[in-house]
């Protein structure tokens, strides 16, 4: 019996050592868990809702993708008498210069017989001061049908242009562009194409800057831009990868190799199940890479804010017996300029236009969007015919038209965070920031609102900030001022880690910045 005992008493100093050691390593796991979690240095820079990236906590609330407004108005189109029984195509750009001035260089083209390649091709020249009103001047630099009372800046038979500034350039080299060219010889033949890129000081005399050996296919829009987080100039052209793809690669410097080469959006195995549900048949061919309902035949990418916005164009061809199809759209996003994803479900972000108008069959994005006071403008070349040059049926006379428009959106309104009418809220994962005040870009409409609170390391309120003693937003603004019942500024919470909770209802949240 003393045995027994002994026995069950020996057990139970057993089990407590044991406990005692499960709970000294659970303290150990708890200190851990308590200690500074991982922050974003979010500065003073915007912060964008286009993802999760800076979300620790969501309720009833949903990423919505926010198209801007196609307004179908013909902004610049081939009107000039030397460019009679010719268009303006879609691999054209925009920039807008420290002055304000916005300059426009516009691929023209004009057919000389079926052969797609048999044309006149030339890059023509605008300019506006309010982005709407554009003027042609004669710059008087180049020859063309005898005469040079043209605005014609980079002459021959050159695919389009992609005219970016480059802060690392002399003043000579400053503004470049890059395309594809197709030399022919003496006798007229074409000759293999090339890959060029010109500069020019100020975006009007443009000449021959070198030649670049791709590694990898050209023939699209091709964008090239200095990116200041990697200290490399990006590459963003075509591969051929399931149809086309759109490959992104990186350059020390304009003489060096294209290095680091990857494909960052290509037609997935979602878009070819969509559109050919067969695909599993065994019967199928075994080499599907360009049986495909969709590719992507160039994309307009660019920086903004602290994301890389994406508008990749798609090329439609999925209806059996219908040949090469119409042109949309789509927007992706990306942290790293490596990943992007698809947002918004995979609608189209800008689509044709309504029957009958130039726009009706084709839309392609140009680089790069500008930024009109509160607004972001998009603009877009657009033509009524496919590309099997079908003409729109309900085009007037049955003529091709084509033009450059714009489309609209508010700043930062490439997505936002929408809460519905019954409310939901986010909180953020921790951050440090740099500033004494906090904006929001939000659109609550009339009867929606957002609360803003500020939370400690721990996720508790912090005192003066917290919901009870947040002042209500309502209305629809880019920069509302977020205030407390204590009229305190931040500057005593910056070098803290802190979460910022926002309690919506009924609402749009683009983004916040601390100023």
């Amino acid at each position: 019996m003393r045995s027994f005992f002994y026995n069950q008493i020996c057990c139970v100093h057993i089990c407590l050592i044991f406990i005692c050691l499960v709970d000294l390593n659970a303290q150990d796991d708890f200190g851990k868990y308590y200690e500074d979690p991982e922050w974003i240095d979010v500065g003073s820079n915007k912060q964008l809702f286009v993802d999760d990236y800076l979300i620790e906590y969501k309720k009833s609330v949903d990423f919505v993708m926010n198209p801007p407004y196609q307004t179908g108005e013909i902004l610049i189109e081939a009107d000039l008498p030397h460019e009679r029984g010719g268009y303006v195509f879609l691999y054209s750009s925009i920039l807008k210069g420290k002055d304000g001035k916005i300059q426009v260089w516009y691929d023209f083209v004009r057919q000389k017989s079926d052969d797609p390649y048999d044309h006149d091709r030339h890059v023509g020249y605008a300019e506006s001061t309010d982005g709407i009103n554009f003027i042609k001047p004669n710059v008087g630099l180049h020859g063309l049908n005898g005469s040079r009372d043209n605005n014609v800046v980079i002459p021959g038979v050159i695919g389009g242009s992609a005219v970016w500034i480059d802060p690392l350039a002399l003043p000579e080299h400053r503004y470049k562009t890059q395309a594809k060219t197709y030399p022919r010889d003496d006798y007229g033949e074409r000759l293999p194409s090339k890959f060029h890129m010109h500069s020019s000081p100020d975006g009007i005399k443009w000449n021959f800057y070198s030649e670049i050996t791709p590694h990898g296919p050209t023939d699209t829009q091709n964008i090239i831009f200095w990116d200041e987080n990697l200290n490399k100039y990006l590459l963003f052209s075509r591969q051929r990868f399931f149809g086309r793809s759109v490959r992104r690669a990186e350059m020390k410097d304009l003489s060096s190799n294209i290095e680091n080469t990857g494909l960052v959006v290509w037609t997935d195995i979602t878009d070819q199940y969509t559109y050919f549900p067969d695909r599993a048949d065994k019967n199928r061919p075994e080499d599907i890479r360009n049986d495909v309902p969709m590719d992507y035949y160039g994309a307009t990418v660019f920086p903004y804010e602290n994301v890389y916005i994406m508008l990749a164009q798609a090329f439609w061809h999925h209806l059996p017996d219908q040949g090469p199809g119409m042109r949309d759209v789509r927007l992706l996003i990306s942290r790293d300029s490596k990943e992007f994803s698809r947002v918004g479900s995979r609608k189209t972000f800008m689509g044709p236009g309504p029957s009958g108008r130039f726009d009706s069959k084709q839309v392609w994005a140009l680089p790069n969007p500008i930024v009109m006071d509160d607004e972001i403008w998009i603009y877009y070349t657009g033509v009524n015919w496919d590309r099997a040059r079908r003409i729109d049926p309900d085009a007037p006379d049955g003529m091709k038209r084509a033009a450059i428009s714009r489309a609209i959106m508010r700043l930062d309104g490439f997505v936002s965070v929408d809460a519905p009418y019954e409310g939901g809220e986010i909180i953020t994962r921790p951050i440090k920031f740099k500033g004494n005040n906090l904006e929001i870009n939000a659109d609550t409409g009339a009867g929606g609102s957002i609360r803003v609170e500020i939370l400690d390391r721990n996720g508790y309120p912090v005192p003066d900030f917290t919901i009870d003693e947040s002042n209500w937003i309502i209305g629809n603004s880019v920069r509302f001022p977020v205030t407390w019942n204590s009229d305190r500024n931040l500057e005593s919470l910056q070098g803290e880690t802190i979460r910022l909770r926002f309690v919506m209802r009924d609402c749009k949240l683009y983004s916040f910045q601390f100023k």
